[in-house]
């Protein structure tokens, strides 16, 4: 009787927790379209209830984070904050949790879908000439469309794969497999926070640069990105690089896919191109901003895709009774963003920003070296445990209060960009790493610092010169 009782208890909580969370999404909706800021403030409560029925599903950095959040927010009360800080605050905290919102319904759609499973398993299963490409490719497309959730599934691929067949490898062989295919995956999936609109870094940048706009910004984060990933592909070819002799000395992967299997991957680019085009357009076509449009089309898009894939309305049923049934377990990823874009903001009134930019007035006249301070800092920052959402909203800021000539926007943006995605596939404590470790098996130090730390360096100077070199010849 008491297992019943329990039960029907965490029903109920699940059900509450999806109320919250779509209640919160409305909200967001309700204050991109009206301006009204009372809207945030008055289902901020909500969201404390979702984050208390689901704290048991809160892992130790979530709750990290929350701590801190609280200590920002007593200190800033202390210093005498201003009420509409907090109402601001209310506002990013409860659009983030929309958005998440709203990529928990893309994510349910397309891992219910058999087309983006077989994409998955088609991109998994290439020779290995051709395997840093698919999996790269993989990890970055499914994290456009998924993002964390896009880079677990396309983990959950691999490891379903290799150990399909691990009898048909030694240990060396399947440990060096392991680590190629994962660390290819990563690498792909590390390069989004260049010019994704579903994700969370360049929809915060775009809230806390002035002038910055994802249509701008996005041709040349899709060229970063490109170039990362040739870096990327250069590093796989000269370490996993075997002469003759050692070649053949595992078979291939192998798999029962589909005839349309080679479609699959497109299909699934498809839904992005789609999906970011509605997005774009209406953006364009609407008064309303980029960000409440998005928030708006991307669960619209998820309803439509479960309702052509399930039949109808039976394909929505469950796409609800999903979402009702997960919502408690979105709750680490709830806290950790909810919590950085709090932090983010509200420490502004705590740390001595104004005594911060005095002292670096210096910089004023020096965007070049203003470029290299901020990738190498979010980079840095971010080894020692600081989530880039923290530092790029404070060093945003700062930059922004001393007014560095010669830095745009975009180049700003591009900047903290950057120092973002050298970190994510390399920094222990970054939740992608700590995430894929959960996967994969492996510690964070291992996959972070032992098997994409060289990648991770590489890159960062790469992206650095780049930037540099582009702000000192004034094409950025």
């Amino acid at each position: 009787m008491s297992s019943i009782l329990s039960l029907k208890r965490s029903d109920a909580r699940n059900w509450i927790a999806a109320f919250c969370l779509l209640c919160c999404l409305g909200g967001a909706i309700a204050q991109g379209i009206f301006g009204y800021g009372g809207a945030a403030v008055a289902v901020m409560p909500l969201f404390g209830v979702y984050l208390a029925l689901a704290f048991r599903n809160i892992a130790p950095v979530g709750f990290v984070l929350l701590f801190f959040s609280l200590v920002v927010a007593v200190l800033a009360l202390a210093n005498g904050i201003e009420a509409s800080i907090f109402v601001e605050a209310a506002g990013r905290v409860v659009f983030l949790s929309a958005l998440l919102t709203a990529v928990a319904f893309l994510r349910i759609a397309a891992t219910n879908d058999r087309v983006v499973e077989v994409a998955g398993e088609f991109l998994t299963l290439q020779p290995p000439t051709r395997r840093y490409a698919s999996l790269g490719a993989g990890g970055h497309l499914f994290g456009v469309l998924l993002n964390l959730g896009g880079l677990g599934v396309m983990l959950e691929v691999i490891m379903k794969g290799l150990r399909a067949h691990r009898d048909e490898m030694d240990d060396f062989v399947y440990a060096a497999r392991k680590r190629r295919m994962v660390s290819a995956c990563m690498r792909g999936f590390s390069s989004i926070a260049f010019w994704t609109p579903f994700g969370i870094s360049l929809n915060l940048m775009v809230l806390t640069i002035p002038g910055l706009e994802w249509a701008i910004l996005a041709p040349y984060g899709i060229a970063l990105a490109g170039v990362l990933f040739l870096l990327g592909w250069l590093f796989d070819t000269v370490e996993w690089w075997r002469p003759p002799s050692a070649r053949g000395r595992a078979p291939a992967l192998t798999g029962d896919l589909p005839g349309w299997s080679r479609w699959a991957a497109l299909i699934v680019a498809g839904h992005v191109i789609v999906l970011g085009s509605a997005v774009v357009s209406l953006d364009r076509a609407t008064p309303f901003s980029f960000q409440t449009v998005l928030i708006s089309v991307v669960p619209i898009y998820a309803v439509l895709w479960a309702a052509l894939r399930g039949g109808g309305i039976g394909g929505v049923t469950a796409m609800s009774r999903r979402f009702v049934a997960q919502s408690s377990g979105y709750a680490t990823e709830m806290s950790v963003i909810a919590s950085a874009g709090f932090i983010g903001l509200v420490a502004l009134e705590v740390v001595p920003v104004e005594w911060v930019a005095d002292h670096l007035g210096w910089i004023a006249a020096r965007p070049v070296l203003t470029v290299i301070l901020l990738v190498f800092t979010v980079f840095l920052t971010g080894l020692l445990g600081v989530h880039p959402m923290i530092s790029v909203v404070l060093l945003a800021e700062v930059v922004n209060r001393v007014g560095v000539e010669g830095l745009s926007p975009l180049a700003l943006g591009l900047s903290l960009a950057g120092g973002w995605s050298s970190i994510i596939c390399m920094g222990p404590a970054i939740t992608a790493v700590v995430y894929a470790s959960g996967i994969v098996g492996e510690s964070p130090v291992t996959i972070g610092l032992r098997w994409n730390g060289l990648f991770g360096i590489a890159s960062i100077l790469l992206v650095t010169s780049i930037l540099a070199t582009g702000v000192a010849m004034g094409l950025i």
